[in-house]
């Protein structure tokens, strides 16, 4: 991890999937990003019945986060765009709504 600077790649990677996570499920009404993006952390507030859905469909995630009514998602080096997308594509589907496909 320390050699040619892969710890520094690893980690733009989960930041860069966080900024994206964050930009899907943004649109999404009745969830509301808690704090502005600064690493490979997301903190919601996500609607209960979702969370439930979410959980049943085996995403796994930290809810009710220092006590508030929040989500903590975790992206990691080995998260995907394809991942985050899904993922956000369960919270829409799970809010009753449709959101559109990212570009790329």
């Amino acid at each position: 991890m320390l050699q040619d600077g892969a710890w520094l790649r690893h980690a733009g990677h989960s930041n860069a999937m966080a900024h994206r996570l964050e930009q899907r499920i943004r649109q999404i009404p009745g969830i509301t990003i808690s704090y502005p993006v600064q690493t490979n952390a997301v903190f919601a507030k996500i609607p209960d019945q979702v969370v439930r859905g979410a959980h049943e469909r085996g995403w796994r995630f930290y809810t009710q986060v220092g006590g508030w009514e929040e989500s903590r998602l975790m992206c990691s080096w080995d998260t995907t765009p394809g991942d985050v997308d899904a993922f956000a594509a369960d919270l829409a589907d799970l809010s009753g709504v449709r959101i559109p496909s990212p570009a790329s």
